[in-house]
This record gives structure tokens, C-alpha cells and sequence, in this order.
């Protein structure tokens, strides 16, 4: 029985953490359920307010006025709950720059300048970065891949910044993946390998699952790699909500 009562005890912060990774997790997949739901829910306004435009300008197939009334109303009812509901999952979202003079020399200036700022920035916090995020410096960067670069750096600032907040110790991997998009939102898979005290990690996890933030908890690997310090391997995604402009026609 002491044997028992002395391993819980030794192992007690690891089985914290791995319980506080599990409970995130499970709120993790709730968010991702209700994503699923916004886009069932636009995909029907699309589809009822196709119908209403069709009967608006094809007046002679329309069906009764009253159905044509009832549709219109319904079509505004779940407008506003989709607003209701996007806006309940909108927070700030990566805003990347536009380089119009000369974009392969001012996308190299831009990687340069925030490299420079987040090493900086981590250095004060006793957080070890990587000294690159692995975008390209030499040479010049093919004018049609800056918009899809720029935006996966910008999306690595933050995410850099929030894990300094968080206290993490090391961060040693960080790739972001090719943007994808969604229905109406933009996601990126990020590989992610940071290190620390149980603390730390289980700080930053939770940082990841704040209501502010856009990035999503996929899966984590957590060892142990010495006397309460850990790594953890964490497969991340970017949820980046946006909406479309309506044209006035």
C-alpha cells in the first residue's frame, strides 16, 4: 500500500496533467461541434436565400405570395442566428499586411523586422524561440506565395506571443501548415513542440483554449524528460472566421 501511496505521489503532477489536457480536450471538441453547426446553418441560408432571389427576379415561376412571405421571413430568422452565432466565435483574427510597391523586398523586410521583434520579445520573458520560423531570406520570394506566406507569419507572431504570455520555458518546433479553406473561415494546422514544468504546459494549453484566442487543440503527446519537465507535442489549427461583403446590385 505505501508502495501505491508513493507513486501516485511521485506521479501526481503528470496525471494532473494529462487530466487538464483531457478536460481541455473535451472543450476542444465541443467548439468543433459547434463549428459544425455555423456551417450547416450557413449552408441552409444560402440555399433558402437562393430560392427567395429566384422567385424575386423570376416573378412569373413564383409560388404564392404567402409562401414567398413565409420563406423571406424564415430566411431572416436564421440570418440573424447565423450573426449570432458567428459573432459568439469572432475574436481578434490575423489582419496580414498588403506589399504593393515592391512585395518580395518589403515580405523579406517584414520576416526580418518580426523575427527580430519576437526574439526580442522572448529573450525578456527567459523564453527560448526558434531562431527561425523557417521562411525564406535569401533570394526573392515568388510575388503569388506572399499573401498565403505573409498570412502564416502572421499567424506564427501570435501564437509566439501568446505561448511567451503562457511562461513556456522552450519553445523547439513551430510549422504552420498550408491555409485551407472551410465554408466561410480559413483554417492552418500548426506542428507545435514546447517545454517545461507541468505549470507551464498546462498554463499554455489553457491559453490555447481562451475564448480570445482562434487556435484550436487537435492532439498532445506529453513526456516526461526530467524531474517536472516536460514536452509537449501539440497538433494546433487556426480558426479564422470571416465574413463576406455583401454587393449591392
Amino acid at each position: 500500500m505505501k508502495k501505491l501511496i508513493g507513486f501516485f505521489k511521485k506521479y501526481l503532477l503528470f496525471f494532473s496533467l494529462v487530466m487538464v489536457v483531457g478536460i481541455i480536450g473535451l472543450g476542444q471538441f465541443l467548439r468543433k461541434k459547434n463549428y459544425q453547426e455555423i456551417k450547416k446553418m450557413e449552408d441552409e441560408i444560402k440555399k433558402i436565400y437562393e430560392e427567395v432571389k429566384k422567385y424575386e427576379t423570376e416573378k412569373e415561376k413564383a409560388p404564392s405570395p404567402e409562401l414567398i412571405g413565409k420563406l423571406t421571413k424564415k430566411k431572416e430568422f436564421l440570418e440573424k442566428q447565423f450573426e449570432i452565432m458567428l459573432n459568439s466565435f469572432s475574436t481578434t483574427y490575423p489582419s496580414p499586411p498588403k506589399f504593393e510597391r515592391y512585395p518580395s523586398i518589403e515580405f523579406k523586410e517584414y520576416i526580418y523586422f518580426y523575427e527580430d521583434r519576437l526574439q526580442k520579445m522572448a529573450k525578456s520573458r527567459n523564453v527560448t524561440i526558434p531562431t527561425s520560423f523557417g521562411f525564406q531570406k535569401t533570394g526573392l520570394v515568388d510575388v503569388n506565395q506572399i499573401p498565403i506566406l505573409t498570412l502564416q507569419f502572421e499567424v506564427i507572431k501570435d501564437l509566439v506571443k501568446l505561448i511567451i504570455d503562457s511562461g513556456v520555458t522552450v519553445v523547439s518546433n513551430l510549422t504552420p501548415g498550408v491555409p485551407q479553406k472551410v465554408a466561410f473561415y480559413q483554417t492552418i494546422p500548426i506542428k507545435l513542440s514546447i517545454s517545461g514544468t507541468s505549470n507551464e504546459i498546462i498554463r499554455c494549453i489553457k491559453y490555447f483554449d481562451n475564448p480570445s484566442s482562434y487556435f484550436t487543440v487537435e492532439n498532445v503527446l506529453i513526456t516526461n524528460i526530467g524531474e517536472d519537465f516536460y514536452k509537449a507535442d501539440i497538433d494546433l489549427n487556426t480558426i479564422i472566421l470571416k465574413t463576406e461583403k455583401k454587393h449591392e446590385g
